[in-house]
């Protein structure tokens, strides 16, 4: 946490020296698959995750300098997002069926991306780059199956045993245009998280020692102009 702190600080720091820049802030939201990645790095893991659908939303706070040189500008990003996280895990019962069993996870999702785009004041596209960090709101995991076959692991989050704060990185494309009174943007996005949905310090344990949530999607927002700021 005291490195993400860092982080921010220093690209506020970056953005400031620029000059005069301006804030936008407004709703985003949007959908997105997420799943999961789970392995060891010493036992063969027998799970198979597949994608679910969900929703991401919340507020976002955009900053942009008026005052650049150069065709490639940058900006800086943050948000306040509810995000649903999750994965299905199919297994075989001792009939030899695919099952399938799913395990949610809802955040409180805080990003914080640098903008790199080329264009005007009217329309611009744009490469974010950045991180985030994840805190669990709540969430529904599934009981390890009866009826799994031997052939077949199960793991999933544990609230007695796994950590319920996470942080990973983010990048995408995206492209804005002044619409109104505002900015409307539309962009496509991946994250991969850094840390592990699993807890374990010991890797002779069969406890997944490599379990990372990621989601890929969408994202729809309008900002509109919050205020300026003078630096010089």
């Amino acid at each position: 946490m005291r490195h993400f702190m860092v982080f921010i600080l220093f690209l506020f720091a970056v953005e400031s020296s620029n000059g005069q820049g301006h804030w936008l802030m407004g709703p985003t939201v949007g959908p997105h698959y997420s799943s999961s990645y789970i392995e060891h790095t010493i036992y063969r893991v027998n799970l198979l995750s597949r994608p679910i659908k969900g929703l991401h939303g919340g507020l976002m706070f955009q900053y942009f300098p008026d005052i650049y040189k150069g065709s490639l500008k940058t900006g800086l990003r943050m948000s306040i997002n509810f995000t649903e996280k999750g994965w299905d895990q199919e297994y075989l019962d001792t009939l030899n069926t695919l099952q399938t069993v799913r395990t949610k996870m809802d955040y409180l999702n805080i990003p914080i991306e640098s903008i790199f785009y080329v264009g005007s004041q009217k329309s611009k596209a744009y490469l974010l780059l950045g991180i985030y960090v994840d805190f669990l709101l709540r969430y529904d995991v599934p009981k390890d199956p009866q009826d799994k076959s031997k052939k077949t692991d199960f793991w999933t989050f544990d609230p007695q045993r796994d950590k319920s704060f996470g942080y990973g990185g983010k990048c995408g494309l995206g492209y804005q245009r002044k619409m109104g009174f505002g900015q409307l943007s539309l962009e496509a996005y991946i994250t991969y998280g850094f840390s592990n949905i699993m807890f374990t310090i010991d890797r002779s344990t069969d406890i997944p020692d490599m379990s990372n949530h990621w989601d890929t999607g969408l994202s729809l927002s309008y900002l509109i102009p919050l205020m300026r700021n003078k630096f010089n």
